[in-house]
């Protein structure tokens, strides 16, 4: 494959949604911007909404990634308020995806981690060093939600023919 495609992985949270912009090179993946949008527990439920729409709108609009590539939620039952919370945050990031013309893709964490790892139940830190390995990326991811977003990307442009590693 000529040229470069770009992927954007979103690891919601209300707190922290982490993102990563991964463009794949010819034969290797290069991180291009990276990070968590937090909202305050200050601000109202729907405020907190509106930034995580806004700065990945923004993002979306800056970058123009081909594809969104989105952690499927799990649902503790013994947490409905969290998961409706989640529900309302992964609809701002699909509104945001739409609006902007880009593509989604959906995967489970077992997926991410059984295509990286070739274990659906590795660990979190297994997966954020074959992240690191396959970017080439030399410093320390900063946070386990920007470690999810990049293996979600690497990922999802991988199911889609754009990259093998």
């Amino acid at each position: 494959m000529t040229g470069s495609i770009k992927a954007i992985g979103v690891d919601p949270g209300l707190a922290s949604t982490g993102f990563a912009v991964i463009e794949m090179l010819e034969t290797r993946g290069k991180a291009c911007q990276w990070g968590t949008i937090t909202t305050s527990t200050r601000l109202s439920f729907s405020e907190r909404l509106n930034t995580i729409y806004s700065q990945l709108s923004d993002l979306l609009a800056s970058w123009r990634p081909r594809l969104l590539v989105i952690e499927d939620v799990y649902v503790d039952r013994k947490f409905p308020k969290a998961a409706i919370q989640l529900g309302a945050v992964r609809g701002v990031i699909f509104l945001a995806a739409q609006h902007n013309e880009i593509g989604i893709l959906e995967l489970k964490p077992t997926e991410v981690k059984s295509a990286l790892t070739g274990n659906g139940r590795a660990s979190k830190q297994l997966v954020g060093r074959v992240t690191q390995k396959i970017l080439n990326f030399k410093e320390a991811i900063p946070s386990d939600h920007v470690s999810d977003a990049m293996a979600l990307a690497i990922t999802g442009l991988s199911r889609n023919g754009f990259f093998r590693w």
